[in-house]
């Protein structure tokens, strides 16, 4: 089929012209009746009967070319023997033996032989291995045909010169008239194709839809099994799935069902106490117990002291109102927005929640998120931000592999370029005086961010580690330069302030600065601790 496309859509498709029919003008030449005739000459004389008595007129004949025609002197020499024996008498008898009736005989076989010839010469055979409609059964016909055709007329060739040179020999030609049919035969089925290509051509369309749609038929009987197969179980597979789909939909309708009931019940049975109740006792637990949470109405709830009746939550300290706003996010996040709600999976985002709380409550904070969040299955994600690096130890479990099954860690980082989120792992995590020094070897760090980070690099060094006083480290004689000026006004200026200066004075300079710390750890003899730190 691959073959049948390229015939009529590859560089073949052309027309191609009919094979004629092959004939074999002087077949009746080898049934001639002079091959088998015994031609002797004349048998007169006894010459004649001395040569027919020996049996070799031919060899005669082939002598008589080396005899002259007439005999000089008494005799001649004989061809043969090389004796003087040929007279003109013997010349005349023997050539009295080739007669009238030989020669015709021998110009008959000549002109026998000339038309065998012609008409074998007149045999073309066309090469239709090229043809790209041929078939193997065709071509090895049309090969055996002509090579047999071939071969009989070289072997008849043959035999009639063996003929012209002992006429008196007997021969029998061989017919190709066998092998001539046999090459009609594969030409008549060869000229059938040429006539379903040459259509194919003419109605190119139709040819190369036959064509695929046999292709198809063909591919569909080799993988029968397979599709049979295939078509039982998608029955069977689609009545499994009506049957889970109409499962689902009744289950579905149910929970719609229960939803309802769920919500209808909810509204009878809504309850603040509980949430009261939470609130104290965690209150409690922290160490906190000069206020509470009391009922308000029916369904709400208030900040109460025993010595107080109104504006509580004014009196409050900024770490009192940050844990009794957690308290109350806690149980926020158990319950539901409306009565009519039905309980779904959450994801909570907790933002610092220790940002303004004394180190005391960090760990009961801690223990109140995986108490409340991470060990109940009510919440699908729970997310902490923290500036603390007490409060991540708190948090990350210590287990290494529960917390790789449980626990994503990740980095916010903020400069010049904008915010990006990293993947990080738990050993990353360094030390706040770590993290100053790697904030300041960043030049896309805000300028105000680099100063403060060195400005807290010094105190943690010199008043924490070397016991020396801050403003002493700027009397060294070498950081007097001008140059260092702006650098000494920012160092030595209270943190808090320092970040609104650096924007209102252009003078921020972070080669210089960098150099200036520099200094300073050199002129007091730490200069390789600088250079470990910033590598």
């Amino acid at each position: 089929m691959k073959n049948e496309i390229s015939s009529i859509e590859g560089e073949n498709a052309t027309k191609l012209d009919r094979l004629g029919k092959f004939v074999f003008t002087s077949s009746d030449i080898d049934e001639n009746e002079l091959f088998s005739k015994i031609i002797v000459g004349s048998q007169e004389g006894t010459v004649a009967e001395f040569i027919n008595n020996l049996g070799n007129i031919d060899w005669v004949k082939d002598g008589l070319d080396y005899v002259p025609d007439k005999v000089s002197g008494t005799a001649s020499e004989c061809p043969f023997c090389q004796e003087k024996t040929i007279t003109q008498e013997l010349l005349s008898s023997i050539k009295g033996v080739f007669d009238i009736s030989y020669e015709n005989d021998i110009e008959a076989l000549k002109k026998l032989q000339e038309s065998y010839k012609s008409a074998a010469d007149e045999l073309t055979f066309s090469d239709i291995n090229e043809m790209i409609i041929i078939t193997p059964e065709i071509s090895k016909q049309w090969e055996l045909s002509v090579r047999e055709i071939k071969s009989i007329y070289r072997e008849n060739t043959l035999l009639i010169e063996s003929k012209l040179k002992s006429p008196s020999t007997p021969i029998a030609l061989k017919s190709c008239n066998s092998a001539i049919s046999q090459l009609n035969n594969a030409a008549s089925q060869l000229n059938t194709l040429i006539d379903g290509h040459n259509n194919k051509l003419d109605n190119k369309a139709s040819s190369l839809n036959n064509i695929k749609k046999r292709f198809w038929n063909l591919m569909r009987w080799e993988y029968d099994q397979t599709l049979s197969t295939y078509n039982k179980d998608k029955v069977e597979n689609q009545k499994a799935e009506s049957e889970i789909t109409s499962e689902q939909t009744a289950k579905t309708n149910e929970i719609v069902a229960c939803k309802q009931r769920i919500s209808s019940l909810r509204k009878q049975t809504v309850n603040i106490e509980e949430a009261i109740e939470n609130i104290n006792n965690a209150l409690l637990d922290i160490g906190i117990v000069g206020f509470s949470v009391i009922k308000h109405g029916k369904n709400l709830y208030k900040i109460a002291r025993s010595d107080m009746n109104s504006e509580v939550f004014h009196s409050l300290s900024e770490g009192e109102k940050t844990v009794i706003s957690f308290l109350y996010f806690i149980e926020l996040c158990k319950g539901e927005r409306t009565a009519g709600s039905s309980p779904n999976k959450k994801i909570v985002v907790i933002d610092d929640p220790i940002s303004s709380l004394s180190h005391l409550y960090i760990f009961n904070i801690g223990q109140l998120i995986k108490k409340a969040f991470f060990n109940s299955s009510s919440y699908e994600q729970v997310i902490v931000f923290t500036h603390s690096l007490y409060f991540f130890y708190e948090l990350t479990h210590t287990n290494k592999i529960k917390r790789d099954e449980t626990q994503n860690l990740y980095r916010i980082v903020k400069n010049s370029d904008g915010s990006s989120i990293l993947d990080m792992k738990y050993e990353e995590i360094q030390n706040d005086y770590q993290t100053y020094w790697a904030m300041i070897k960043d030049d896309s760090t805000p300028p105000s961010l680099i100063a403060n980070c060195m400005r807290n690099i010094i105190e943690y060094f010199f008043n924490f580690v070397q016991k020396k006083d801050f403003n002493n480290v700027f009397q060294k004689p070498v950081l007097s330069d001008d140059k260092f000026k702006a650098f000494y006004r920012y160092m030595n200026r209270e943190s808090h302030s320092l970040g609104q200066n650096i924007f209102d004075i252009k003078e921020f300079d972070y080669d210089t600065f960098k150099e200036g710390l520099k200094l300073i750890f050199n002129e007091c003899g730490y200069i390789e601790h600088y250079k470990a730190m910033m590598k």
